[in-house]
């Protein structure tokens, strides 16, 4: 076993298991139960993970975006920048509630 596949089965008692099973018995249920919308078929998994902690640490935890560049293992910063991070501020919310409110839909599916 692997010191990252050890450290992962200390996590889960004691046990390895595979990232599939991971994330139907674990990431799934804790992502809906905190509110993720995900529907019977769609793909969610480990890699959607990554994109939250990534968006989230520049975003919300106002972490360097040269820090998160590091915690991924990204070679480049544009990999964290263009692909991993969303403009996430007031500015983006308020125009996407704007917008849902034009369309007649309620804005508080904007977060």
């Amino acid at each position: 076993m692997t010191r990252s596949a050890s450290c992962h089965a200390r996590l889960l008692g004691g046990r390895a298991v595979s990232a599939s099973v991971f994330v139907a018995d674990h990431l799934r249920p804790a992502a809906k139960k905190t509110g993720v919308h995900i529907e019977d078929g769609q793909r969610f998994g480990l890699h959607n993970l990554r994109h939250s902690l990534s968006n989230w640490l520049v975003n919300k935890a106002k972490v360097e975006p040269k820090t998160v560049q590091g915690i991924l293992r990204h070679a480049k910063i544009q990999t964290t920048l263009d692909l991993y991070t969303q403009e996430d501020g007031d500015e983006t919310r308020a125009a996407q509630g704007e917008y849902l409110t034009a369309l007649g839909v309620a804005t508080a599916m904007v977060q």
